[in-house]
Parts: structure tokens; sequence; C-alpha cells
């Protein structure tokens, strides 16, 4: 028998634009959050990934680096005849009663 009345209040068009505007504030804010929060953002994520790829292309090249020095410690240690050129090469190392002459263009003109 006795029933509420409710009534609807409808926002005038100023109040619906303040509402607006400040619902697009608070999603930019929400957004600006979620893309730049330290440490949990996008941006920081992407960073992250690049910094991975990044690592794991240097660790590729390492392993590959140590693969092929195992490799010529392993021929150092076998095959006399490349540990031979290796001294002769790199280190300038002679044999006993062995002597080096030398004939390329750079010696020549030193000596002059």
């Amino acid at each position: 028998m006795f029933m509420k009345r409710t009534y609807k209040t409808s926002l005038s068009p100023l109040q619906q634009k303040k509402l607006c505007r400040i619902s697009l504030l608070l999603l930019i804010i929400l957004l600006l959050a979620i893309f730049f929060t330290p440490g949990k953002g996008l941006y920081f994520l992407r960073k992250q990934k690049l910094q991975v790829v990044a690592l794991n292309a240097e660790k590729q090249e390492l392993v590959e680096k140590n693969t092929a020095l195992r490799e010529e410690i392993k021929r150092l240690k076998t095959d006399v005849h490349y540990l031979e050129e290796v001294a002769r090469e790199q280190r300038g190392l002679l044999k006993k009663d062995e002597m080096v002459f030398d004939f390329s263009p750079k010696a020549q003109k030193q000596r002059k």
C-alpha cells in the first residue's frame, strides 16, 4: 500500500562534461602508470626483454669462442707440428742452429 517513490536525478550538461573530463584524466593516469611504473611497467619489461636478447647473443658468441679455444688447447697438447707452427709464427721461436732470412719489402726499406 505504501510505496517508496524513487526519483531519478539526471546530471546537467555541465556536470556531465566535468565527469567526462575527470574520467578521461583518471584513465590517462592509469595508462601512464601501466606503461611507466618503475620495475613493473611495460616500458621496463620491453627494456628487459631487449637486454635478455643482447645477453643471449653475447653468451652464444662466448660459447663459440670457448669451444674454439678448447679445440686449440687440445690441438696444442696433442699435435706437435701445430705446436711448432704456432711457436714459429706467433712467438718467433727457432730451432737450435736455425736462422731466419727475411726478404720482405718492409725489411729492405728499414735497412736503407
